[in-house]
């Protein structure tokens, strides 16, 4: 990677403009033609990898480009050690994700990194919100939103509120969840960004699925899907459609809810998301029991378990075999 001359300002506008827009699967595409031997934009590859499911591809290209970056730009240098420890968030190496975060938070620590700060911390709220730690999460988010704003960022924003939202709705508080989810929304669309709306409206159509609204949380993740597929993110696009399949099934719509369940398994286990594979499963779980079929469901629910705990979801893990062990009173 010997070559590290700045992309022609034709291409760097370019890649300004996809970025900007969210469009990381029209990017990446670029980037695969244009990037060669460039550091730089090899680095920005590895942004479209991670944002488009091509998870161990990110994690490979970052592990191999950080340690050359060492030694060059330190922010650049930042960025890239938070992103690796994202690659290894989304496949679900927790352990290997929080200390990569740590690193790229004390170095944003030394340098007053306000936008290293904000996302190294939000990302360690994901993982403690995973582990079922939901005050550690909300301490970490609500540390995160100052310094996103100090940044002046309102992608950053976007996403602290998203995951607000999601520990305050595992908290049984939807009203709360959906405000933050709200306010995700309006951050959003200040940023331009396509796949960060289509996330925060996936989002608001969990919550509504929660409250009982299934046929509204099945529109609102249907219109999620087709902006995740459109803009290339395969694991957003299976995490739409595993709402979509669990909205189905609770509206008793089973063979949609089938068709989208799988899809969601096939695009989730090709992306190695351990979460998203996990919740997929859970859910073909729960629609087998609704079909009859306890012994599918307890297919379903053991790889679910399977994942759930090489994650270290301890309270998913309770909540899942509790669940299953009803099944046992049922016939098959």
């Amino acid at each position: 990677m010997s070559d590290t001359s700045s992309p022609s300002a034709g291409l760097a506008a370019r890649i300004a403009d996809l970025r900007a827009a969210g469009a990381w699967g029209e990017l990446r595409a670029l980037l695969e033609r244009e990037a060669g031997e460039d550091v730089a934009l090899g680095l920005v590859l590895a942004e479209t990898e991670l944002r488009t499911g091509a998870l161990v591809l990110a994690r490979d290209r970052l592990a191999a480009l950080v340690p050359a970056l060492a030694f060059g730009d330190a922010a650049t240098y930042r960025w890239a050690v938070n992103m690796l420890g994202a690659a290894h968030f989304e496949l679900g190496q927790l352990a290997d994700a929080e200390a990569v975060f740590g690193e790229a938070l004390a170095l944003a620590n030394g340098a007053g990194d306000a936008l290293t700060l904000a996302r190294a911390t939000n990302n360690l709220g994901m993982i403690a919100n995973i582990r079922g730690q939901r005050t550690e999460a909300l301490t970490r988010y609500r540390l995160a939103i100052p310094a996103y704003q100090r940044a002046g960022n309102p992608r950053g924003l976007a996403e602290t509120n998203h995951n607000l939202a999601i520990t305050f709705r595992d908290l049984g508080d939807l009203d709360t969840a959906d405000r933050h989810e709200r306010r995700a929304i309006e951050y959003a669309r200040e940023a331009g960004d396509e796949r960060l709306l289509a996330m925060c409206q996936v989002g608001r159509a969990d919550v509504a699925l929660r409250r009982g609204e299934a046929r509204v949380a099945a529109a609102g993740a249907q219109v999620g899907a087709t902006s995740y597929a459109r803009l290339g993110d395969r694991l957003g696009e299976a995490d739409a459609l595993r709402l979509v399949g669990v909205a189905r099934t609770a509206l008793g719509e089973h063979a949609p809810a089938r068709t989208a369940l799988d899809r969601a398994v096939e695009l989730a286990e090709a992306g190695g998301s351990l979460l998203i594979v996990a919740e997929a499963h859970e859910a073909r779980a729960r629609l087998a029991v609704d079909l009859g079929d306890p012994p599918a469901a307890r297919r379903e629910a053991a790889l679910a378990l399977a994942r759930l705990r090489e994650l270290g979801a301890t309270d998913e893990v309770a909540r899942l075999e509790a669940w299953v062990a009803t099944l046992g009173a049922r016939r098959g």
